[in-house]
């Protein structure tokens, strides 16, 4: 029988950096998606809280892209851009960076 004497000890250390890089590019593109949303929005926005509402959350699961407006999702319906295309446009992105 062969023995071999093999040294694993870096391997956490190598998927906590792996993770740190995956959370950190999540964290940009939720900011780039928020950016996007506010500036392609075809809608009269008097209050300002409908742009300023597009929001993002990352956790373990992943990217969470939000407006958290009320009636965001009734502005959409009407025909207008307020998040709906940003967030296609950002799961491109992803798409694009991490499934190499």
């Amino acid at each position: 029988m062969v023995g071999i004497d093999a040294d694993f000890s870096d391997v956490d250390q190598f998927f906590e950096d792996g993770t740190s890089e995956v959370v950190a590019g999540m964290k940009e593109e939720g900011e780039a998606f928020v950016e996007d949303a506010k500036a392609t929005g075809n809608y009269q926005d008097h209050t300002k809280h409908l742009r300023e509402s597009n929001d993002y959350e990352v956790n373990e699961d992943g990217l969470i892209l939000k407006n958290e407006a009320d009636y965001a999702s009734f502005v959409e319906s009407k025909g207008f851009e307020v998040a709906g295309s940003a967030a296609i446009r950002t799961e491109k992105r992803l798409k694009d960076r991490f499934e190499r």
